[in-house]
């Protein structure tokens, strides 16, 4: 429940017509702390913002992402997230693309050697 649809329903309610006023809940601190306990919208507000709050922590596990995956699906999930989230996520991207770059370096460079070892040992062999 809203704000907006106690108003709504309040004019439909009240017998002169008058309804409650969205600031009259707001600035009403009984009113207002009611609201918030017992209004599911609210609750589900209050806890997207306490996400949103705790994306800025690394996420304690590393990306996996499925080639495969449905790209549709995954583009509706981004479209849900809030601009913040988003460039948490982008900034996590970039860091492990950056990770797996240095790796991939390392691994060439030792695929180097370990060929040059094997060419010294045949030549020795």
């Amino acid at each position: 429940m809203t704000i907006e649809a106690i108003c709504h329903k309040s004019l439909a309610l009240d017998p002169e017509g008058r309804g409650i006023k969205k600031s009259a809940i707001l600035e009403n601190p009984d009113a207002h702390a009611y609201y918030q306990e017992h209004s599911t919208s609210y609750q589900a507000a209050k806890k997207r913002n306490r996400k949103t709050s705790s994306s800025s922590a690394p996420d304690p596990q590393p990306l996996r992402i499925d080639p495969n995956r449905n790209v549709d699906r995954a583009r509706l999930r981004y479209l849900h997230m809030t601009k913040g989230e988003i460039v948490e996520r982008l900034l996590t991207v970039e860091q492990a693309y950056a990770e797996v770059g240095q790796q991939l370096a390392q691994l060439q460079f030792e695929l180097i050697e370990i060929q040059q070892r094997l060419k010294e040992d045949a030549k020795q062999g």
